[in-house]
């Protein structure tokens, strides 16, 4: 049941109108009136109830809707039509996001927004609103038509720069564009450049574009030239684009799949500490914390490396442990259908004797019930088997990956990880308690000699009223970032240890699974036999009437 809440309706007339517009709110009732007059108009055929949940198709056109609203529970939505409405603004679609195709035309949309998570939305239509500029469909990769005519776009360079080259990659889909009713459709050139700066668009206004077109305009004035991308280029610069993504997904899968991601940003999480803050502006400090920070991050890359390379050791025993199981698995298979189809075989035999009326029928088909006892017993010997070799399989699996994790874990924490980390923790505690001691020392003397102590922040003069407490305070930062640094060794070694348990446990659920589906189906498949062999076994109605 959808969930709709009380909503406060706007009063909105129209001027010059003696009838004013009645504003319509989206709830339960108008939806199922709506899916009845759609399924009426095309002639769908559907009981009275309807499941909502289970809709992909929905029209609320003309409904004088002014608000988006109280859709929840229609994520199945494929076709969504809100056209010749009063909607004002783009909301409330997040959670739709199976949306293929979005008819928001014929309203008074001023802006393009709440579109970001409809990834899957292929066709738009913003016809006939208040668009004044294009964006908000960043996301909307899949996109291939978009309607935004009779529109306020002052200028084609708001499509253009949005839609072309750098932006134009994440459209690479977009085919079909119709601007036209804008403002800045009434300069005689708005086409040529759209199509310029657009090189995989096929239809400008419904009009088709062909590249001996795309030439010819470019050809055709000096103007359009340098901006001028060829399809050809353009499809180059998506491929470049389209690699180096997959390359920058290629990486940072191989960073969290070794959880070398977690390590990212250690050397900012490290120095993000209140009491480090507070020492901050103390002579010397700030540089100290450079030094100390450019030691992390390339103490950190070191550590990816050698990480993600032992993880790839991981990865790999982990493709050729699922490649041996299904090759077991596949093997498993086969004998059972061997020893299956030399059952049928027999069957055949037996119940073709019934149906001949040949001598000793009888006895065949009492050999083969027989036999079926035999067929379950081979059937679950062979599941038995295939469960018992991958049981083992899996134990050397293991096994192995236990080693595998042991000495990603043991470089994690060495002397190449975070066991270094803190010796660069310890170097830079004792280089900030020096500073600490000759700033103290210096301001001392200032104070004894009466000079002006602005150079020292209120905080700093606080903590130079005592020795004990500033060297406690720098000892604190060095605790902080020790204690941060510990924390962070034993997450990303637990999630280590943890990832490789929870794959072990992962492949022993699907065996057992597996094994549980296959003895329920061979269960039934010896029931199914035994049925037929009895229904062979007592007489039809013609035998009975003969005898």
């Amino acid at each position: 049941m959808l969930n709709f809440q009380s909503a406060h309706l706007p009063k909105i007339d129209k001027r010059n109108n003696k009838t004013s517009i009645e504003p319509t709110v989206i709830d339960e009732i108008l939806i199922i009136k709506s899916v009845k007059d759609y399924n009426a108009e095309n002639k769908i055929t559907m009981g009275d109830q309807i499941m909502l949940n289970s809709l992909r198709v929905m029209s609320l056109s003309f409904k004088n809707i002014w608000k988006i609203e109280n859709l929840q529970g229609l994520e199945r939505l494929e076709k969504l039509q809100l056209d010749n409405n009063i909607i004002q603004k783009i909301e409330n679609l997040d959670h739709l996001v199976n949306l293929h195709w979005l008819d928001l035309s014929f309203n008074l949309i001023k802006e393009i927004e709440g579109l970001d998570k409809l990834v899957n939305l292929k066709d738009l239509s913003m016809f006939n609103n208040q668009l004044t500029s294009v964006g908000g469909l960043d996301n909307c990769k899949s996109l291939n038509v978009l309607s935004i005519g009779n529109n306020k776009i002052p200028s084609f360079e708001i499509v253009t720069q949005y839609f072309s080259k750098g932006k134009g990659m994440k459209f690479k889909n977009l085919q079909v564009l119709n601007v036209a009713g804008n403002p800045f459709t009434k300069e005689p050139d708005y086409k040529n450049h759209i199509i310029n700066s657009l090189p995989n668009l096929r239809y400008l206004d419904y009009s088709f574009i062909d590249e001996a077109q795309r030439n010819q305009i470019r050809e055709s004035d000096e103007k359009f030239r340098t901006d001028a991308i060829t399809q050809e280029d353009f499809l180059k610069q998506m491929q470049n684009q389209e690699q180096e993504e997959k390359n920058n997904n290629d990486e940072l899968f191989k960073r969290k799949s070794a959880r070398m991601d977690l390590v990212e940003k250690l050397s900012d999480e490290l120095i993000q500490d209140e009491e480090l803050e507070k020492v901050k502006t103390m002579k010397g400090v700030e540089e100290e914390i450079n030094k100390f920070q450019e030691k992390i991050k390339e103490t950190v890359e070191n550590l990816q490396k050698n990480v993600i390379q032992k993880n790839t050791a991981k990865l790999q025993s982990i493709e050729k442990f699922e490649q041996a199981v299904r090759a077991r698995e596949i093997k498993s298979e086969n004998e059972t259908i061997l020893t299956i189809k030399r059952f049928e075989h027999q069957k055949k035999l037996a119940f073709r004797a019934k149906e001949r009326n040949e001598e000793g029928w009888k006895q065949k088909l009492e050999d083969l019930e027989k036999e079926t006892l035999k067929l379950k017993d081979n059937l679950l010997s062979t599941e038995l088997q295939l469960m018992v070799d991958i049981e083992a399989a899996l134990g050397d699996f293991d096994g192995k990956l236990g080693f595998i994790t042991k000495d990603m874990s043991d470089y994690v924490s060495g002397d190449h990880g975070f066991k270094k980390i803190g010796d660069f923790i310890r170097e830079f505690g004792t280089k900030l308690t020096d500073i600490a001691k000759l700033e103290y020392d210096r301001y001392q003397v200032f104070v004894q000699q009466g000079s002006d102590l602005s150079e020292w922040d209120e905080d700093l003069q606080t903590l130079f009223e005592n020795k004990e407490t500033l060297l406690g305070t720098v000892s604190n930062i060095k605790d902080n970032l020790q204690s941060k640094a510990n924390t962070k060794d034993t997450n990303i070694t637990t999630s280590i240890e943890r990832d490789i348990k929870l794959l072990v446990t992962s492949y022993k659920e699907k065996q057992y699974e597996r094994n549980r589906k296959n003895v329920l189906q061979i269960n039934k498949q010896i029931e199914d036999y035994t049925d037929q062999i009895k229904n062979q076994q007592t007489p039809s109605d013609d035998e009975s009437d003969g005898n």
